[in-house]
């Protein structure tokens, strides 16, 4: 599997263009505010919510790559980010995105 099933999830937010996202009709993305479950839920839900998808600006970072499952290292607005992303069949079928949703603690 080449990385441009990764490079594909990202482009999509970056371009607005949903019908980038080469998803797995059982898609699961798990994130700090839960888990949706299908891959026509999760495309019903960034519709939905287009503002918040899209006006990100995201810089990856570094890519780690495992049989299938890749590890994404990356800035979204300047905050670090994280997501674990797993491939079957060419199609993605579950990310777990990790990032800090609340204000930040000063030191």
């Amino acid at each position: 599997m080449s990385r441009a099933l990764v490079d594909s999830w990202f482009g999509a937010f970056e371009k607005r263009d949903i019908s980038m996202l080469q998803l797995a009709e059982d898609f699961v993305h798990s994130s700090p505010y839960g888990e949706i479950k299908g891959r026509d839920t999760y495309l019903n839900m960034v519709r939905a919510n287009e503002e918040a998808f899209f006006s990100p600006r995201i810089e990856v970072q570094d890519v780690i790559e495992d049989d299938g499952k890749y590890a994404v290292r990356y800035l979204m607005n300047d905050n670090p980010a994280c997501d674990c992303m797993y491939v079957k069949d060419g199609l993605i079928t579950r990310i777990f995105s990790y990032y800090h949703i609340g204000k930040k603690p000063s030191f």
